[in-house]
């Protein structure tokens, strides 16, 4: 698959088939996104690959504490939308928009969306991109530049993806389940899958465009 055509075909899917992914294709895929660029070439990012029964550890633990009303806390802190830039909370609303109306209304929309977070996109894999403890700010670019490296050679490798907040919201019982060091953090958690024929795989969020962003002085 030529790159372009990986970039383009990239999306993010949020129901997947239980059909497993081969241990061997994730390591494939991994490999090539170690190629990512990072600060002094420090390559600061680990990867824990969660299938199996270590991965179903993982949704009855979330789904255990949604029930009890936690929302938990990721390592990277988060904000409110309010709080965010004027462009970007424009994106968030169209994107928002656009969902609802790609299904028949909101309650429909807000029920895949809700089911699908709530399950953890009925997951095969997820991979669990993690940074030290003592590492710069830039090493959350080099995290995020790698874990795009990782989902474009799942693309090319005829897999789906999606990186989520939502998979990351518990630290602790991941780096229980998963035995992760203490003096690691969590960065992202990024599904990895075949996906399912449902609606909610059908919908593409758009980009704007390239003149608006692209600025020659």
């Amino acid at each position: 698959m030529e790159l372009q055509e990986a970039i383009n075909q990239r999306r993010s899917v949020r129901e997947f088939t239980d059909k497993p992914v081969e241990r061997d294709i994730i390591t494939k895929i991994v490999q090539l996104a170690q190629r990512a660029p990072s600060w002094v070439n420090s390559q600061p990012w680990e990867v824990y690959c969660a299938m199996g029964d270590s991965l179903q550890q993982i949704k009855d633990a979330y789904r255990e504490q949604d029930a009890a009303g936690n929302h938990g806390q990721s390592d990277l802190p988060v904000m409110g939308r309010e709080k965010w830039a004027a462009q970007t909370q424009a994106n968030m609303k169209q994107w928002r928009h656009e969902i609802v109306h790609h299904f028949a209304n909101f309650d429909e929309a807000h029920e895949a969306m809700t089911t699908a977070s709530d399950t953890l996109y009925h997951s095969p894999v997820i991979l669990y991109v993690t940074i030290p403890q003592a590492s710069p700010d830039w090493s959350i670019f080099d995290a995020g530049l790698f874990a795009e490296n990782l989902m474009l050679a799942a693309t090319d490798y005829g897999l789906d993806t999606i990186p989520t907040y939502n998979s990351v919201r518990f630290p602790a019982i991941l780096h229980q389940i998963l035995k992760v060091p203490e003096d690691e953090r969590f960065i992202v958690g990024i599904s990895l899958g075949y996906p399912t024929t449902a609606k909610i795989n059908t919908y593409r969020s758009k980009r704007r465009p390239v003149n608006e962003i692209l600025h020659f002085n």
